[in-house]
């Protein structure tokens, strides 16, 4: 199977609710309100996440725990022909997070697990391009031990580990045919009788990894009331490991005894790409606040995958470069936030995402198109010590198509709902 482990590549979304490349965003509710925009300044225990250096911030022990439910649907036709729609269902990618000052009120530590990368696509088993795949659930997660100084009043820095654990599962039919010749050869599940009528041959592919990377960031307070923040994320080198099962059936969908099935193990190298965040948050008024990131992200790293198959028919194993070609890319983010009471806060945001993927080359598993995120959410505090975020995003996808395999790929009306929920409390 050519496009075996490129399942992998487009590795939580457990869906990448249609994030530019497989990224994903959605880690508090109130960052999901406000178009990501904490990085200069977070205030709470998400700072794990939005930037480490903005522990300093956090006075007094914090917890945060939440989760988002993702839906990306969309219209999928090929070569001008309508398919079903594309709607692999909702997915709950969760997030958690413990901020404490630890020494003198210069040494913060904190930890934080989340997800960063993931993908979800479901396809009807007869569609078109069903040799790509049918369905992918791939999950990936983050665990994020952090600590942060601060250096003076006005500056903080912070470093932090990420262990990063990705599963995935991935089905298609790279056989299916049911011409006149008596046998059809596969070059990796060999000779197949199809002189009976229509022949399949389903793959079913699992596997994992665990790898890490690390996390550097600073925070500086030009004022009182404007604070800016970096934070670079480096690559993450996966070394993917996992079964496949090949089976044949013929057309009422009974095994079909024809060749033994082609199972065993399989592999695959892929490199989560670095990036670099930029951010800035403004108070205009004690009751009013703003806050911009800019990230740009090396997806050039997805530029190719080389993973190895299981044997062949021969007995020999095959090895296959899939190119992608993917190119560096950026995400710009806003929000604002107001309080209405000491209690009650609203928040607006909007996210535009530019897609990485290169035209001469697409996967089904990934629709193309740059994103535009529209965002609201709300915050309460009660007993003192506790807060609820909700956030809301609405992504919407601009049509593209790309070829793949020879046919034209396009999907329209793609869209994403994305419900964020987080509870704080404050020791």
């Amino acid at each position: 199977m050519k496009k075996l482990l490129v399942a992998s590549v487009c590795a939580t979304a457990i869906s990448s609710a249609f994030a530019a490349g497989f990224g994903l965003y959605e880690s508090s509710a109130r960052g999901v309100g406000m178009g990501n925009g904490l990085v200069g300044s977070t205030g709470d225990a998400s700072a794990n996440y939005y930037n480490p250096a903005n522990l300093t911030e956090c006075t007094n022990v914090q917890v945060m725990v939440g989760m988002s439910l993702i839906n990306p649907f969309c219209d999928v036709k090929v070569d001008g022909k309508m398919q079903s729609k594309m709607n692999p269902g909702w997915f709950p990618p969760p997030h958690a997070y413990i901020a404490a000052p630890v020494w003198n009120d210069k040494f913060f530590l904190g930890f934080g697990t989340y997800c960063e990368y993931g993908l979800g696509t479901k396809y009807d088993n007869n569609w078109d391009l069903r040799a790509d795949t049918t369905e992918t659930t791939i999950q990936q997660f983050t665990f994020n031990p952090n600590i942060a100084y601060k250096i003076t009043e006005n500056w903080s820095i912070a470093a932090g580990a990420r262990m990063s654990y990705i599963s995935f599962e991935n089905k298609k039919t790279p056989f299916d045919h049911d011409d006149l010749h008596t046998t059809v050869m596969h070059p990796v599940f060999g000779p197949v009788d199809v002189s009976l009528g229509r022949q399949f041959i389903r793959t079913h592919l699992e596997g994992d990894d665990f790898s890490c990377g690390y996390v550097l960031a600073t925070q500086y307070k030009l004022t009182d009331d404007l604070r800016l923040g970096l934070v670079y994320r480096s690559r993450i080198n996966h070394r993917i490991e996992g079964d496949m099962e090949a089976e044949y059936v013929d057309n009422s969908g009974k095994a079909a005894a024809l060749n033994a099935p082609r199972n065993g193990s399989a592999k695959a190298k892929l490199v989560l790409p670095a990036s670099l965040t930029f951010g800035a948050n403004y108070d205009f008024t004690k009751k009013f606040r703003g806050g911009a990131s800019l990230t740009w992200t090396e997806w050039s790293t997805v530029n190719h995958i080389d993973f190895r198959l299981p044997k062949d028919y021969s007995g020999k194993h095959t090895s296959y470069t899939e190119e992608l070609n993917w190119h560096d890319a950026w995400r710009l983010g806003f929000g604002f936030e107001y309080d209405f009471t000491r209690n009650f806060s609203g928040r607006l945001g909007y996210s535009y995402d530019w897609d990485p993927s290169g035209e001469a080359h697409g996967t089904t598993m990934l629709p193309p198109g740059d994103r535009h995120i529209v965002g609201f959410g709300v915050g309460y505090k009660f007993l003192d010590n506790w807060r609820v975020d909700l956030g809301y995003n609405f992504i919407i996808m601009e049509s593209e198509s790309r070829m793949i395999g020879g046919h034209k790929f396009q999907c329209d009306n793609s869209y994403s709902h994305i419900v964020s929920a987080s509870v704080s409390y404050s020791f």
